[in-house]
């Protein structure tokens, strides 16, 4: 029978339901089991873990392989937990913390080697067959400390390569989705943003079952030009997968009014007060998402300061830190080092920080939203672009 070890209080609950169910199975059905058969060629172990990477990237839900002589393997996991999972991987346990020792898949497409190792099967069942190819080392690789959610540091990653056969078509397909970068808002080189569009589009119409695509969809909604974009993309899966978990998640994004700004109070960097982020509604307010961490945010501190410069009489502007009080004291040091003139808050916590890019829609940083005047209507605008800052420019001067 499968054995769990759980990672995640939400996984850990449905686990629960379901040994609930198993002891009580004359009173009702027991759950159903999704069952991936892997048999390799060529390289045994002795021990082999699934991990399930369930909604966000941090929830996760482990299963221990079972296996009579180290090649074929199966692993077993609750139904239940299919819809919340964006993809699966192999790793070997038993290395320390900052060595992690994994499965990589190679599948062989139109006469391309194409590589990952993310997947998604399907369900009830799936069978892989692996022949071992190689294995690649890789030290000083910044990575996530195994065990916590985000303790960066410089490990080593080891990856065992097998060439696979299978006809299971969601693990094709985000095989062909994580090499290509289909769903990641990647723009190959010499392509545009719409010629990425369709190359998207493309791809679900030939995968519309791929439970990797909408999660990557889901994942990525806030990095596309507009819901419209998204929209497109959404309305191209099948009916089941619409009305999947990310289906119903993306669903909620695109009928979701995110127009009009959401003002919230935030301690300032230098006082520990609270204040509103948008103070006076009758200007135009020019917000800042960034941190002390965040490379690119520091190098946007020029442009900033041009705008500042150019527009302070009529747009104030406002730095909202994504800094936790572990780096508190590092954004300090920044506005103190760059003479920020402008106010600036900080979010603090975690579980603020997730409050604050869910309301704004929030991709990633910098980021900026501009508040219009007393209708408190919001767009986002990209300070690197040249056309974003001539329309911020063309705005607050009329």
């Amino acid at each position: 029978m499968k054995q769990l070890t759980s990672l995640s209080s939400q996984a850990r609950f449905l686990t629960l339901l379901l040994l609930g169910g198993l002891l009580s199975c004359t009173q009702q059905p027991q759950e159903k089991t999704n069952t991936i058969r892997l048999e390799l060629e060529g390289h045994r172990y002795d021990n082999l873990y699934l991990q399930l990477v369930l909604e966000g990237y941090f929830d996760r839900e482990l299963i221990i392989g079972q296996s009579e002589n180290g090649y074929n393997w199966e692993f077993f996991y609750p139904d239940s937990l299919y819809g919340y999972i964006s993809d699966v991987r192999f790793f070997i346990p038993g290395t320390p913390d900052t060595v992690r020792h994994d499965l990589v898949f190679n599948l062989i497409s139109q006469g391309d080697t194409l590589a990952s190792r993310s997947f998604m099967f399907d369900k009830p069942s799936s069978l892989v067959k692996a022949r071992y190819m190689r294995t690649i080392t890789r030290p000083n690789i910044l990575m996530i400390r195994q065990g916590t959610t985000d303790d960066i540091i410089s490990g080593t990653i080891i990856s065992d390569h097998f060439e696979i056969s299978t006809s299971d078509q969601n693990l094709i397909s985000s095989i062909k989705s994580m090499h290509y970068g289909y769903g990641y808002r990647y723009i190959p080189k010499g392509s545009t943003y719409e010629e990425m569009i369709q190359l998207n589009m493309d791809f679900i119409r030939q995968y519309p079952n791929s439970q990797t695509m909408i999660s990557l969809l889901f994942k990525g909604r806030l990095g596309y030009k507009s819901k419209d974009d998204v929209a497109k993309l959404f309305n191209l899966f099948s009916e089941e997968l619409q009305q999947s978990f990310y289906g119903q998640k993306i669903n909620s994004y695109l009928t979701r009014d995110n127009t009009v700004f959401k003002n919230q109070m935030l301690t300032t960097w230098d006082t520990d007060r609270l204040e509103s982020i948008v103070q006076d509604s009758s200007k135009y307010n020019l917000i800042l998402f960034s941190a002390s961490w965040c490379g690119p945010c520091i190098r946007q501190i020029p442009i900033v300061k041009e705008i500042y410069q150019n527009l302070r009489q009529n747009l104030i502007m406002t730095y909202v830190s994504a800094d936790e009080q572990k780096t508190v004291e590092n954004w300090r040091e920044k506005m103190r080092t760059h003479e920020i003139p402008w106010r600036s808050l900080m979010v603090l916590t975690k579980e603020k920080k997730m409050v604050i890019y869910h309301d704004y829609d929030i991709p990633g940083i910098p980021h900026a939203i501009l508040v219009h005047p007393n209708t408190m209507k919001m767009e986002k605008l990209n300070l690197w672009e040249e056309a974003d800052r001539q329309r911020l420019y063309e705005l607050v001067k009329h």
